[in-house]
């Protein structure tokens, strides 16, 4: 196993290696002292798995998972902390982090185990080792602030890029490395109105779509869910604080009927063989 421990204090960290050199006989150790080295050493070098102080001097270690995850790195992650919120430990797991160990009692006791443990979580995919993109088509730059704000404290693992308008966002969509996991679109954009955005998308793309607007309309609902969408929300308050499990949700049921269809034309191809 190929470890890099980001921990900005050494006594930790000298611990932590002599402590796991025991555990783990084949262990190669590494160590970076906070964010700016540890992407640093990301660039170079592949590791097995990630060991992250959740706290360090010049950032925080969701920022080194961030960094792993949006450079795809297959590389199990593990996050240690002395104190840390029930929010913060559901903003790293949901980001893609295997385990979360919390630095009390006896903890490197374990240490050793917890870590060959998210390796083999990794192998078996039971976590996501993805950031979503999430494609924002919005002109209001209040509604986008908030939003981008919200999801910075509370939903770091969805990456918001933000287009004004419908032209703008199926230029953005047309270049060759551009992907969106889930389209979040406003019913009232300049231009091409949301709808029409909605009814291009669904016959270009398969990713997810949701609609968003200022104001219940019924018969812009039920439009939106002809044309695709599989959701529609209200811009009431509070809705910001929802958009995170809606977007989730989308993402997940994009993916399972995707698996459903594959499996459905193995059958065929079965059967018809």
């Amino acid at each position: 196993m190929k470890l890099l421990y980001v921990e900005d204090n050494p006594f930790d960290r000298d611990l932590t290696r002599r402590t796991l050199l025991k555990q783990i006989p084949d262990l190669q150790w590494d160590s970076a002292g906070g964010v700016k080295e540890a992407v640093g050493k990301l660039a170079g070098e592949h590791y097995d798995v990630l060991l992250l102080d959740m706290w360090l001097q010049d950032g925080c270690g969701l920022e080194v998972l961030l960094h792993a995850r949006r450079r795809k790195l297959d590389t199990a992650v593990v996050v240690v902390a002395g104190a840390g919120d029930e929010a913060s430990v559901v903003q790293f797991l949901k980001a893609g982090a295997q385990d979360y160990v919390p630095k009390r009692g006896r903890y490197l006791e374990q240490l050793g185990d917890r870590l060959m443990r998210a390796q083999q979580r990794l192998r078996e995919n039971v976590r996501p080792n993805t950031v979503l993109t999430v494609l924002y088509v919005e002109a209001n730059h209040d509604d986008v602030d908030l939003t981008r704000r919200y999801f910075e404290r509370r939903a770091s693992h969805l990456e918001l890029v933000v287009q004004p308008d419908g032209e703008a966002a199926l230029a953005w969509l047309a270049e060759p490395d551009h992907h969106a996991d889930v389209v979040l679109l406003d019913l009232r954009l300049p231009g091409m109105s949301g709808l029409e955005l909605l009814e291009n998308l669904h016959a270009r793309y398969a990713f997810p779509c949701i609609l968003i607007t200022g104001r219940g309309d019924e018969a812009a609902a039920a439009q939106a869910m002809s044309l695709g969408a599989v959701d529609y929300i209200i811009k009431d308050h509070g809705y910001v604080a929802a958009l995170p499990c809606v977007i989730e949700h989308a993402h997940v049921l994009a993916a399972y009927s995707a698996l459903r269809l594959d499996y459905a034309r193995l059958k065929d191809g079965a059967t018809s063989s």
